[in-house]
Formats: structure tokens, sequence, C-alpha cells
């Protein structure tokens, strides 16, 4: 049911409304385009996080009254960002892109990926969110911990069933979003090989593998105390890909899990 699901998004092009009201210069605004998505269908281009010239009126009407949308600069998430490869802004040609970035307001011990429920779909692991912006931006962007302001998110506009990358052990399992220095392209996908960039350990969600298809939130996942431990016994995955033309979040394995919960999935 999931690959024949259909997602509509509305894209602006150049900046949102809400960005000129300082001076009510609505010629500025581009024309709208209705673009359809399929989630079984991959975007066919390489998707660039980082392109100045397209905006998310959607994301802008949903996430705006939920957080706070921040404009920033190149530099700014560069600092952010330094640590492991992964797209940079080196390669681009625009000097000055601008860029928008969205910070929900939520607890300071909140997480993204926390508050939901893993479910195991022929896109392999899809989140599932019980937080009041739904699923949008968990199939949708990238997330990092900004040492400015926290965790927040910049849009995207390719489908997958999570952005995130796995720590997998023999009792418990982590995952962990991937930042804006995960690109997307559809033939090479995102693996261990094109995205390295290193999370501090205190970013993870960890759980025992037991509880990893309940409910999940800040109240049973595994203190961040443990966390660095946690993070050095346990072995890497990250492999979003294309297959049969679907885009498909492999991690841990469905038989381990179906065997440690002794739920069929």
């Amino acid at each position: 049911m999931l690959s024949n699901l259909k997602l509509y998004i509305w894209i602006l092009f150049f900046t949102p409304i809400w960005v000129f009201s300082q001076n009510n210069d609505d010629s500025l605004l581009k024309q709208i385009s209705n673009i359809e998505v399929e989630l079984n269908t991959p975007v066919e281009n390489d998707e660039d996080l980082y392109l100045n010239t397209v905006s998310f009126q959607s994301f802008y009407d949903v996430l705006s009254p939920m957080g706070e949308w921040i404009q920033v600069s190149k530099e700014d998430i560069d600092e952010d960002i330094n640590e492991g490869e992964g797209q940079a802004f080196s390669s681009l040609t625009d000097d000055e892109p601008t860029l928008f970035i969205w910070k929900p307001s939520v607890n300071s011990d909140w997480k993204p990926y926390m508050n939901g429920r893993w479910i195991y779909t022929n896109h392999g692991w899809l989140w599932q969110s019980t937080d009041a912006w739904g699923n949008t931006t968990y199939n949708y962007g990238r997330w990092w911990n900004s040492k400015k302001y926290g965790w927040v998110w910049m849009p995207g506009y390719a489908w997958a069933p999570a952005w995130v990358r796995w720590k997998v052990s023999a009792d418990h399992i982590g995952w962990v979003p991937l930042s804006p220095k995960a690109k997307w392209t559809s033939e090479k996908g995102i693996n261990s090989n094109n995205y390295k960039y290193k999370n501090p350990d205190n970013d993870w969600v960890f759980v025992p593998k037991e509880n990893f298809v309940n409910d999940l939130s800040n109240t049973n996942v595994i203190s961040a105390f443990r966390n660095s431990e946690l993070v050095a016994k346990s072995e890497p995955i990250t492999d979003i890909k294309v297959e049969n033309d679907m885009v498909i979040n492999s991690g841990p394995d469905v038989q381990d899990i179906e065997k440690r919960t002794g739920k069929k999935l």
C-alpha cells in the first residue's frame, strides 16, 4: 500500500512570501509549480539541498505554527557539520545561496526519530512519527544538531522511508538522522562509502532489540549517558538505495528483529 501512496508538494520558486513581509514586495514571488511525487519512484535527478532557487511553501505552511524558520548562510551550516565527508559547499557555484532551516518548538531532551515507531515495509524500515508535525520532516530533508540552534531541519524534495543511519550490536539498535552532507542520488544512493559524517555520540537514539518495534518516546529509549558505550560496541549500517524503482532504507535484519521480539513483521 505504501508503494502506491502519492504526496502532492507545492514548491515555491525563490523564497516564500513571509520572507518579504517587511517590504510587502509581492513582485519578488515566483510562479508556484505543482509537482507530483510518487513514493515508489525515486527522484530522477540528484537532490541538491542547497539549491537556492527552490523553497517549499507547503513545508512552511505546515511547520511554521510549530516552530521557527531561520535564515542561515552556507558558512553557518558548514561550521555545524564539518566532521566527515559528504556534499560540501565548496562544490557550489553560487557564492551566497539563500537557505532556510526549521527549528521545532520542543523540550531540551527531544531528538528527531524518537517519538513514534519503526514499521517494516517494502521500502525497508519506515518511521511513523507521533510528533505534532507528522512525518513531513522524517520522509524529506535532513536533520542535524546545530551548535547554535539545537536540532534543526533542512527541507529536501526526495522521499525516503527514513533518512537515518544505523548502529547494531548483539543486543541493541541505534539510529541517527542523516545530515545535509548526505547527498541523495538514485544511482549511488547513500552508504558508508559516500557518507562519513561523524555525529556526536549524544545525537543517537538507542533501544534494546526487544523494544525496537514498540511505540517509542523519550521515556523508554536508553539514556543518552550510555550512548558512547553503545556507539563503540555496535557496527554501522548506512544503506539507502534504489531497488526495483523504489527507495529502500535497509537497516537491522528483519529476521533477527522478529526472533528477538517474537513478532512477525
